[in-house]
């Protein structure tokens, strides 16, 4: 498949992980997220590096799906994978680094709670 059908597929998924966050069907919405950073990642394999605006909106996006998924790690790895190169544009990198800010404040609350 093509960037755009993975991308696609993805976007896919996430929309019906609104809805069914919006029904209050949260396991529901998790599995959907997961398959939807699960496209994005497939997305992100086979696109050409050089495509560095679509690189940085689809690696922010599968790192952004990854945390909705609260596959906290997963995201985490990832953002940290795509910053060690310099193949993202600065938007990409400071989101990035906004959303290992939010992942570590999310886990640290949750470490707290147990």
């Amino acid at each position: 498949m093509s960037w755009a059908l993975y991308h696609s597929q993805s976007e896919h998924y996430a929309s019906l992980a609104e809805e069914a966050v919006q029904q209050d069907e949260n396991d529901r919405a998790l599995d959907l997220y997961r398959l939807a950073a699960e496209a994005e990642g497939s997305a992100l394999e086979i696109l050409d590096p050089a495509k560095t605006r679509t690189l940085g909106i689809t690696v922010v996006s599968a790192v952004s799906l990854w945390f909705k998924a609260q596959e906290f790690r997963q995201a985490e790895r990832l953002a940290y994978q795509w910053l060690m190169t310099d193949l993202l544009p600065s938007f990409a990198v400071q989101q990035l680094q906004d959303l290992l800010l939010t992942i570590w404040e999310k886990t640290a609350s949750i470490q707290q709670r147990a």
